[in-house]
Order: structure tokens, then C-alpha cells, then sequence
């Protein structure tokens, strides 16, 4: 379970979060990715019988200093896999993820601070996402522009 905005946050994605945290390193091996590594154990896994405490954000700055960083790894990482991200994904993902979170996962029952870790999730999926448009629109360094592409001038950067 996660302390954020003082108080246990016992709702929304953010709980129950099984995480695999405590592993034999002889039997498991690293995952690596840009972001959201994991564990890969060779193995049976199991659960603890009791919850650990998990203190994910001092406040709300730094959630959002975070939010920026995996973002812009998360879009990245998508890219990489060939993903794209269009109109439909940047108005329909992000409600979707606030309503899973807000009413579906229970984050109404937590206040404000349900409210608030439900608007910051729906913000990530929003800003991983229109960076993944941004990756797929931009055009690369040194080639032709895509103003030049459909024939119009290109604006000059100073």
C-alpha cells in the first residue's frame, strides 16, 4: 500500500499493486526496459501474507517530476515497438483511464486524494501518448522537414 497526500491510498491502480520485490537472484533474471523493468523468476512465486509500505512521492512536484521522466521514457519504449498514437487514442485513452481509476477501481472513496491520483494517472496516459504523436509526427534531423515534404517552405528556427 502507498502514503501519498498523507494518508494510505487504498484504491485506484495504485492498490492492491502486486509487485514482485523480494526474489532469490539465483532463480530470477532482469527484465530491462526503458521503463517498468521487472523480474523474470524461473520459478514458483508467491505473495507475502502481509502488505509492505510503499512511499512513492514526497509530493505532489515530485509525482509530477516523475510523471515527466516516464513519459517521455514510456512514449520512447512505444515508439521502439512500432506503436503509434492518434487522435482517438489522445481523446478517448486518457477519461478512460480517469474513470477506471476514479470510479471503477475506487478512488472516489479516498477524496481529494483519490481524486488527485486519479487525475494524475488520466495525466500520464494523456502526456505518454501525445509524446508517442510527437515521436511519430516529428521529422528526423537533417532531412527535408514535413512542411518541405508537402511543398510548403519551412520555417527557419533561430
Amino acid at each position: 500500500m502507498s502514503f501519498y497526500l498523507d494518508r494510505w491510498i487504498r484504491s485506484t491502480d495504485w492498490y492492491p499493486d502486486y509487485q514482485l520485490r523480494l526474489y532469490d537472484r539465483r532463480a530470477a533474471r532482469w527484465v530491462t526496459r526503458r521503463v517498468h523493468e521487472s523480474v523474470q523468476v524461473d520459478g514458483r512465486v508467491r505473495r507475502l501474507t502481509r502488505e509492505l509500505q510503499h512511499y512513492p512521492y514526497r509530493d505532489i512536484a515530485a509525482h509530477l517530476k516523475t510523471i515527466d521522466r516516464y513519459t517521455s521514457l514510456a512514449a520512447r519504449q512505444l515508439a521502439d515497438e512500432g506503436r503509434r498514437a492518434g487522435v482517438v487514442d489522445l481523446l478517448c485513452h486518457p477519461p478512460l483511464a480517469f474513470a477506471r481509476n476514479y470510479i471503477l477501481r475506487g478512488g472516489f472513496r479516498q477524496g481529494a486524494a483519490g481524486l488527485i491520483v486519479s487525475a494524475l494517472n488520466s495525466y500520464y496516459v494523456l502526456l505518454k501518448l501525445a509524446r508517442l504523436w510527437e515521436l511519430g509526427h516529428r521529422a528526423p534531423r537533417g532531412d527535408s522537414t514535413r512542411e518541405e515534404a508537402a511543398g510548403r517552405p519551412a520555417l527557419k528556427r533561430a
